[in-house]
This record gives structure tokens, C-alpha cells and sequence, in this order.
């Protein structure tokens, strides 16, 4: 019984060593294969056994022979389609998804090859189901015809969305929507504001250079440089996706409102440059309009077109063609079961006949079973966990290219694709720490700002130095990474540093002594430069008060402070024992800066106590010069009474010299009189008549300095003022400015003369008033201890004379000044006069009043011109009196027709 054991034993492992042997030999033969020609291997000896079976068994097992025909021929086929279809359309995913992340033309190669063996392998399996026909697929457990059908609806959208995603990956603008709006819609607008921009900075050069010109310009600029940069940003964002061009672009926009808004709300535009602002505001409104849709277009997920289709449509397509394909195959693989059980159990009837060959069959099927498992599915189920790995975000997992075949190339396609895809998220983490970086980089600078501003403002309100100190220490302490600091001052003698504000550790000690080349203060203090020491315990220059501290210092780092080119103190940073962090060139940087604002400050707190004591020196000498300018003040407040505020106004401002001199001026002279004042007045007391007098000379001079004239004198009554010196605004304007005065002083008389009838004087007074044009000497005439501002000559005199002439309340022009204000003033001519003084006739011109508050009645025909005046009552002129008119009209007509 146990020789009988130990020979079954041994031929066991016999038979074992020899099928090892067999599957050594076959697998290097397989692995050269494709999945293809293995399957048709292993199908070809099995059908070739079954054929001899089938020979031996034809008689008792035709229909098992119908049914492994059936098995042979139909569905072990349409599983390898099945399969290999479903390989080729992961290989096409794989090679459009390539052709997105890199853009390399062998990618769409490689696509159409497999789109072509996709193709056939379809065709394939649709000609191996039709044969099959429908009730047999259904027979097999699901209804694959319907299958197929939703697999040819998903093919069908499947066609063109490859080449539309190679298009878009080819066409940038339709592949990045913020690209296109920037280019398209955002060029031309950018394109209208520059050059428009460009015409208003240079219409504001060539204008003149006064200020609100020059502020303008300067706004302009400011608007200018902003939107450059606004752009700036905006296409960096648009081709980057980069936060800080974002930010670029919002903060000069800010900047950009500011000088917009100026520019639109001034008042001092030129005439072109108002088209070219509503140019710019329609162009800017527009443009700023498509900023948000760029930033939405750049941040959403149509960032990518030809990505978010993939993602969206293609993605999805091709796993639900997968789906439907896998379905198929296990639809298949279960009809191949079915049959070849049908198979087995009608071989049964002739096992005994086949007992042999059906052994070898089966140990051949094992071997066959054997190779597939090693050849085919250990090689997906390796893929597969690979797979899962990647999935979970092992990127470094590859997949071992086993075989020549379609998984091992499908194998190392996916490791070209992992490769990749590490690659990019490398890339990805690469700009997320460079971002990082950046982004400390900026807190550091804010914070040193923020120190700047606070130091600024501490130095403006004259904070307590060291309580100053003692927070910029504390600042760049805690943007350091550390609480530990210290500031040093050298003391008055020069012979030592003090230490004068301490954070941190070196809070306590306050007061400590160090002289020069002692610990890290004092050797800064010695050399004058920046010391680092990231190893402070084995230091051989260490301050022997370290040792008592209760912290342990690793590392520390001091800056000098200076004033000019003396050194101050030092400012040091210290990391202790808890802390990884070391200083380097960007820490000795920084604490430079700090340093320099410490130096600010000290130097700030020595010019502010030498600034109080000549501030208080300064005061003093103010507050005398401010009792001598009182005085002044009030000297010239009373000599002022005693000139015209013209002439007054121009010796204090140096204008004018106080000096015998004189020119030749062409003046309006003004000179009006009250007609017969003496003998009015002879009755009146001399108080009655001093009031009388003043109050009309005040209201007289009030109306003469509101119209810009220089009163030269008064003459009792008289009044004598003139245009043009020592101010002027243009002959005419001066001699439109004299006449309307004369017309208000002539109002203002009415209203006198009421107002004193209402007071008990029923005074006849009524001005009359000459007004001359011509040139007059002008100037200071008199000696140099008492001169006078004073007019003369023949034009004055003529003034005074045409005054004589002139009716009760009237005012009467010289020919030159009515020329000069004949457009505004109406006036009818006098026959000529003849005036003392004058060799020929003077014509005189009588003011009638100002032609807009002229009012013609209802019924009067008016009409004026150079030469003509004409004025028709037609409501008076009835019967004989309006024929008359009539005659002399024609009559008129006629000389002037001859």
C-alpha cells in the first residue's frame, strides 16, 4: 500500500515537472502573439479537437457538433471583436486625450490607425451578431441587438467630435474664449482710447502752461499710464490665469477711475477735446464691460474649449461605448457557455467512445486556460491595479510591458499617460510654491510698508522715540518668524552701546552696557556692516550676558543704524532653540530696511529737538513782526481813504513807484457836476450841506469803483474819474464800462433826490456828465515831498466842457467814444458844437440809454442803424397827420435814392 502511495506521488510530480516544462516552452511563443492570434490559437486547437470528436461522434452528437459550430464560429469570435474594439477604443481616447495635453501630430496618427482597426473590429462583431441573429441574443440573457443600436447612436456622435476637438486644440481663439474677446472685441476699443489719450496729452501740451492746464495734463497722463497697465494685467491674466495680473489690472483701475473721473468733471476741456472725452468714455465703457466676461471666461470651466468637450461629451461617450461592448462580451461569453454545456452534455453519451482524446482535450484546454491567464488576463488584472493606484494618486505606479501585444502596448501608453499627467502635477505644485513664495514675499513688503506708515506717522506726531522703536522692532521681529529683538544706541561719550529697547527675550536687561567688538551689537557698532551668526552658541565673539538669558539663542542677526555717515546703534533679531529657521540674504535685506527706518527716527528725534528750540525762537520773532505789520495795517487802512483803490492797490504791490513820472495813455475821462449845487445850497447850514455832499459823493464813488474806474478827484460837486490807468481791460471795454457807469449814476440821482425829498429837502439837483476819449498824460504830478496821481490834458479838458453842454440828467459823448460803444449804447447825434478852447466844431452824441433795456411800446415801428434813426408811432398817426408822415418819408427816400 505505501510502494502503491509512493508511485502515485511520483508520477504526480513527474506529470507536474513535465506540464511546467510544457508552459516554459509555449509562453515565450505566446507572448510574441497578439491577444488576436492567441485566442485563434488556442480556438484552432480546440476546435480542431472538437472536429476529431465530432468525427468519432457524428452519429450520437450532431447537435452537439451544431452547437460547438455555433460556438466556434459565431460567439467566441464576437467576444475577441468585442475585446479588441473595446482595447482600440481606449487606445483612441488615449491618443485624442495626448493630442489635447501636448499637441504633437503623432497622437492623431496614431488615432486615426486605431480608429481605422476600431472600425473593422466593429465591423466584425455587427456581421458575427447579425449571423447569430436575434433570438439567440436575446436567448443569451439580454437583448444585445438593442444594445447595439445605442451603441451605433453613441458612435454616430462620437465621429465628429474628435476632429472638432483636434480643431479647437489647433484654433487658440476658438479653443480660450478670453483670448478671443480680448482680441476681437477688446483691440479696437483699447486701440480708440490710446490714440485718443494720445490727442489730448498733446492738444494739453500745446495749450498754455497755467494750472488748471497743467493739472489737466497731468491727470490725463495719470490716465494714460493707468490703462497701459490695466491692459497690461488683463492680457497677462487672459494668457496666464495668474492672480497678480488680476490684481494688476483692479488696482490701476482704481487709479484709472480717479484721473477718468477729473478729466470728465473738468471745466477748462478744450473745444476738440470734448469729442475726444465722450470718444474715450463710449471706447472705456465698452472695454470695461468685457473685463468681467474675460475673468469669468478665464476662471469657469470653459477656461479650455476643447477640454471641457472632451471632459463633457467625449469622455462620457466612449465609457458608455465601453459599457456596451463589455455587455456584449459577457453577453457572448455567456452564450458560449450555454452552448458548450449543451455541447457537453450530449458528449456524455459518447464518453466512453472518446475517453482518451477527451482527456488530452481537456489537458490541452488547461494548458490554453494556463497561457490566457498568464498572456491576457493576469496582464489587464496587473493593468487594472495599476489603474487603481494611479486613481488614488500614486503617479510613480507603472504598468510592466509583459508582451508585444494590444495590452502591453495599451500598457505602455498608459505609462506615457501617468508619466504625463506626474509631469503636469509637478508643474502644478512647482507654481503653487513659487505662489506661496510670491505671495510671503508680498506680506513681508506689506508689513514693511505697514512699519513705513506707522513710522511715518509716528514721526508726524511726535511719538515717544522709544516707544517707536520698540514697535518697528517688534514689527520685524514677528515678520521674521521670531518675538526676540533689541535696539542698541551709542551713547552720548561714544564710549559704549546702551541698550535701549529690548522684545522678546532681551526685555529684561534694558540698560545693558557693551563696548566696541563685544557680542554682535558691539561688532556691528566696530565694522559698520551687517552681521549674521546662525550658529550663536559656538560663536567665539558671544557677549558674556547671553549666557544668563533664560531662552537659549541660535541664531542672530544685527544691522547697523545711522545717521549720515556715523553709526547710531544696532538693530538685531535673534531665532532661540525652538525655532528651524535661519537668516539669509532676503532676512539681512529686510532688517536693513527696518534698520533704515530706526535710523529715520532717531534722526527725526534729533531734528525735532533742535527744530523746537528755533521754532521757539522763530515764534518770537513772528509775534514782533506780526505787531509791527499790525501796525502798518493800520497806517495804510487810513492813507488808503486819501487814493483810489486802484492806485493804492498798485504802489502796495509794487506795481508802481511812489515817483515824479508820467506816460501817454488813451483814458475815457469821466466828469460830471451838479447843475446850479451852489446856489441850491446857499440856503442850507453847512451840516445839512456836508451830509448832503457826502452822501452823495459815497454813492456816486460806490457806483464809480463797482464799475472799475479811477476817481482822480472831487471838486466840490464835481467829480473827475477816468478808464484805462492803472488798470485797464481794453479801450472799448473801458469806454462801454465809462458809460454804463454814467447811466447808473444817473438812475442812482433819481433815487437821491427821492430819498432826500423824503428827508424835507426838495433840492432841484440834476447831474449832467461828459465823457471824452482820447490819449491824456498820466501819472504823478506835483515835488517830491507832495505829488498827486492826476490826469492832463486837452482830452480832459474836453470831458469838462461837453459836461457844461450837456441837458439836466443827461450825458453827453464825444464822437471817439461813441464810436467805441455805439454797438451796446444808443445815442443820437448833436449838431456841432462850438466849445471854448477848441478851434473847430466838436460833434457830441446824447445818451439815449443801453439798447437791451430799451423796451419800444406797443404800436412803434423802431428801427437803428449807423447814420439812421427811425421811430414811427402808428397808433398816433391818424387821417392828415399820417399822410403827411407819408410825404415826408418819399421825400426822404428820394434825396436819399438821388
Amino acid at each position: 500500500m505505501a510502494s502503491e502511495e509512493l508511485s502515485i506521488k511520483k508520477t504526480r510530480q513527474t506529470h507536474l515537472a513535465l506540464w511546467r516544462m510544457l508552459t516554459r516552452a509555449v509562453a515565450p511563443a505566446m507572448q510574441r502573439l497578439n491577444i488576436g492570434g492567441k485566442l485563434t490559437i488556442g480556438f484552432g486547437v480546440l476546435l480542431a479537437l472538437l472536429l476529431f470528436v465530432v468525427g468519432l461522434n457524428y452519429l450520437v452528437s450532431i447537435e452537439a457538433v451544431r452547437n460547438i459550430n455555433r460556438t466556434t464560429n459565431l460567439s467566441a469570435p464576437s467576444a475577441v471583436a468585442s475585446a479588441r474594439a473595446q482595447a482600440n477604443l481606449l487606445r483612441m481616447l488615449g491618443e485624442v486625450r495626448g493630442y489635447l495635453a501636448l499637441g504633437d501630430e503623432s497622437y492623431r496618427d496614431r488615432y486615426r490607425l486605431a480608429n481605422d482597426a476600431f472600425r473593422a473590429d466593429m465591423g466584425t462583431l455587427e456581421a458575427l451578431l447579425r449571423a447569430k441573429g436575434v433570438s439567440a441574443t436575446r436567448a443569451a440573457g439580454g437583448d444585445v441587438e438593442q444594445a447595439m443600436r445605442e451603441f451605433s447612436a453613441k458612435l454616430a456622435a462620437w465621429k465628429p467630435l474628435p476632429d472638432q476637438l483636434f480643431e479647437l486644440r489647433n484654433d487658440q481663439l476658438r479653443r480660450e474664449p478670453a483670448l478671443k474677446i480680448l482680441i476681437t472685441d477688446a483691440n479696437p476699443l483699447i486701440a480708440t482710447i490710446v490714440a485718443s489719450a494720445k490727442a489730448m496729452m498733446l492738444t494739453q501740451q500745446n495749450r498754455e502752461a497755467t494750472p488748471t492746464n497743467t493739472a489737466l495734463l497731468v491727470e490725463v497722463a495719470s490716465f494714460q499710464s493707468s490703462f497701459y497697465a490695466m491692459v497690461a494685467g488683463l492680457r497677462g491674466y487672459v494668457t496666464t490665469g495668474r492672480e497678480s495680473f488680476k490684481y494688476e489690472y483692479q488696482t490701476n483701475l482704481t487709479v484709472n477711475e480717479t484721473a477718468w473721473s477729473h478729466i470728465a468733471k473738468s471745466k477748462v476741456l478744450a473745444p476738440n477735446e470734448f469729442t475726444l472725452v465722450e470718444k474715450i468714455s463710449k471706447s472705456r465703457t465698452a472695454f470695461l464691460e468685457l473685463a468681467p466676461r474675460m475673468f469669468d471666461a478665464v476662471e469657469g470651466e470653459h477656461a479650455r474649449e476643447d477640454l471641457y468637450l472632451f471632459r463633457t461629451e467625449a469622455v462620457p461617450l466612449a465609457e458608455r461605448m465601453l459599457e456596451i461592448l463589455d455587455s456584449v462580451a459577457k453577453h457572448e461569453q455567456q452564450r458560449l457557455q450555454v452552448d458548450l454545456g449543451s455541447g457537453r452534455d450530449q458528449l456524455v453519451r459518447a464518453q466512453r467512445i472518446i475517453i482518451s482524446v477527451g482527456a488530452s482535450a481537456v489537458l490541452l484546454g488547461l494548458l490554453l486556460g494556463t497561457l490566457f491567464r498568464e498572456n491576457i488576463a493576469g496582464p489587464v488584472q496587473r493593468l487594472t491595479r495599476v489603474a487603481d493606484r494611479v486613481r488614488k494618486g500614486d503617479f510613480a505606479a507603472r504598468a510592466k510591458v509583459e508582451s508585444g501585444d494590444e495590452i502591453g502596448k495599451l500598457a505602455a501608453t498608459f505609462n506615457s499617460m501617468t508619466a504625463q499627467l506626474g509631469e503636469n502635477l509637478e508643474d502644478l505644485e512647482s507654481r503653487r510654491k513659487e505662489q506661496e513664495t510670491a505671495a510671503r514675499r508680498f506680506r513681508r513688503q506689506s508689513e514693511y510698508l505697514g512699519a513705513l506708515h506707522d513710522t511715518s506717522l509716528g514721526l508726524i506726531a511726535r511719538l515717544d522715540l522709544t516707544e517707536l522703536l520698540s514697535d518697528l522692532t517688534a514689527r520685524a521681529a514677528q515678520l521674521l518668524g521670531t518675538e526676540h529683538g533689541y535696539v542698541y544706541l551709542v551713547e552720548d561719550s561714544g564710549e559704549a552701546l546702551k541698550r535701549m529697547v529690548g522684545v522678546g527675550v532681551y526685555t529684561t536687561h534694558i540698560g545693558q552696557r557693551l563696548i566696541r567688538s563685544e557680542g554682535v551689537a558691539g561688532t556691528v557698532w566696530n565694522t559698520g556692516e551687517a552681521l549674521v551668526v546662525n550658529d550663536y552658541q559656538n560663536w567665539s565673539g558671544r557677549a558674556a550676558a547671553a549666557a544668563q538669558m533664560d531662552v537659549t539663542i541660535r541664531a542672530i542677526m544685527g544691522v547697523p543704524l545711522k545717521s549720515g555717515e556715523t553709526i547710531v546703534g544696532v538693530l538685531g533679531i535673534a531665532y532661540d532653540d525652538a525655532s528651524a529657521l535661519e537668516f539669509g540674504a532676503e532676512e539681512v535685506e529686510l532688517l536693513k530696511r527696518f534698520g533704515q527706518l530706526a535710523s529715520i527716527a532717531l534722526e527725526n528725534a534729533r531734528l525735532h529737538t533742535a527744530t523746537e528750540s528755533a521754532r521757539y525762537q522763530t515764534e518770537e520773532a513772528s509775534k514782533r513782526v506780526r505787531e509791527q505789520n499790525h501796525m502798518l495795517e493800520s497806517l495804510s487802512s487810513k492813507l488808503s481813504k486819501y487814493l483810489s483803490p486802484q492806485v493804492y492797490a498798485s504802489i502796495f504791490s509794487g506795481k508802481q513807484n511812489v515817483e515824479i513820472s508820467s506816460i501817454r495813455k488813451k483814458l475815457t475821462v469821466f466828469f460830471s457836476d451838479i447843475a446850479d449845487f451852489t446856489a441850491t445850497t446857499d440856503k442850507l447850514e453847512s451840516e445839512e450841506l456836508t451830509e448832503l455832499l457826502n452822501h452823495y459823493l459815497t454813492e456816486m464813488a460806490r457806483i464809480a469803483l463797482g464799475h472799475g474806474a479811477t476817481i482822480d478827484k472831487y471838486v466840490g460837486d464835481a467829480i473827475l474819474a477816468f478808464f484805462g490807468d492803472p488798470e485797464s481791460k481794453g479801450t472799448k471795454q473801458d469806454a462801454l464800462a465809462c458809460v454804463r457807469m454814467a447811466i447808473a449814476m444817473q438812475k442812482r440821482m433819481q433815487g437821491l433826490q427821492a430819498e432826500w425829498a423824503n428827508a424835507g429837502f426838495k433840492l432841484p439837483f440834476h447831474l449832467r456828465i461828459g465823457i471824452n476819449t482820447g490819449y491824456c498824460t498820466v501819472g504823478n504830478f506835483g515835488s517830491e515831498d507832495r505829488m498827486d496821481y492826476t490826469i492832463i490834458g486837452g482830452e480832459v479838458n474836453l470831458a469838462s466842457r461837453l459836461q457844461a453842454y450837456a441837458d439836466l440828467g443827461g450825458i453827453l459823448l464825444a464822437h471817439e467814444t461813441y464810436a467805441l460803444v455805439r454797438d451796446e449804447i444808443e445815442a443820437e447825434e448833436l449838431p456841432p458844437q462850438t466849445i471854448k478852447g477848441f478851434s473847430h466844431p466838436v460833434p457830441s452824441y446824447r445818451v439815449l440809454g443801453i439798447r437791451d433795456d430799451q423796451q419800444v411800446p406797443a404800436g412803434v415801428v423802431c428801427h437803428i442803424q449807423e447814420g439812421l434813426r427811425l421811430e414811427i408811432d402808428v397808433a398816433v398817426l391818424r387821417g392828415a397827420g399820417r399822410a403827411d408822415a407819408i410825404k415826408v418819408l418819399e421825400k426822404y427816400m428820394r434825396e436819399l435814392r438821388g
